[in-house]
């Protein structure tokens, strides 16, 4: 049997969640780039692995950079930002001096570990919990098969998964944006929400 669908306030308590542990992670961001990183409202999706593909995102190129949780929470994050504002935040992570491929990737996942760090202690402040992201993966090609791995990864049990998902727009030092999604297995939001007293 399923689980029972989390409810208005549920929801509107995940959208909170996302809104400090993602906006904890813009502001590591800003820090990084020297620059001001804004956020989208978030956005709470339920889905699952066949359909969550499609329903994230299209199937254009990306370089996507993604990190497990570890602690009371189990699921993902995931940094996602199309070819050229993946490069260009490159670019600005190695100050715009010469660097190979493999540091400018470095540069990158390094990026998104502090991001995620900061986003999960973030959500551990609020909760009381001790969360840490695992070693980052970057990849590079269509969006839709690196959700698919994620969802599948994430994937276990009966009910949808949840999935946390925000836009960043950066203006300086120069324009870029991108997205983050933290996607959740069903039981960890459950426990999230009990923890929150929902």
């Amino acid at each position: 049997m399923s689980p029972p669908l989390p409810s208005d306030a549920q929801l509107d308590a995940l959208r909170e969640v996302a809104n400090i542990g993602c906006g904890h992670g813009a502001n590591a961001l800003a820090r990084m780039m020297g620059g001001r990183v804004d956020l989208s409202i978030p956005e709470v999706r339920l889905t699952s692995t066949q359909e969550g593909p499609a329903l994230l995102g299209d199937d254009g190129p990306a370089i996507a950079v993604r990190l497990g949780m570890t602690g009371e929470l189990r699921g993902a994050l995931v940094l996602l930002l199309p070819p050229h504002d993946g490069e260009a935040l490159e670019s600005v992570l190695v100050r715009g001096q010469p660097a190979s491929p493999e540091e400018r990737e470095s540069a990158l996942a390094e990026a998104a570990n502090i991001i995620a760090s900061a986003c999960l202690s973030a959500i551990g402040r609020l909760t009381g919990w001790r969360l840490l992201p695992t070693v980052p993966r970057l990849e590079r090609g269509p969006v839709r098969p690196v959700l698919a791995d994620v969802l599948g990864e994430v994937d276990s049990g009966p009910g949808p998964v949840v999935v946390l998902a925000v836009y960043f727009t950066a203006t300086a030092p120069t324009a870029l944006g991108g997205r983050m999604l933290l996607v959740l297995e069903r039981g960890s939001t459950q426990a999230l929400l009990a923890r929150l007293g929902l």
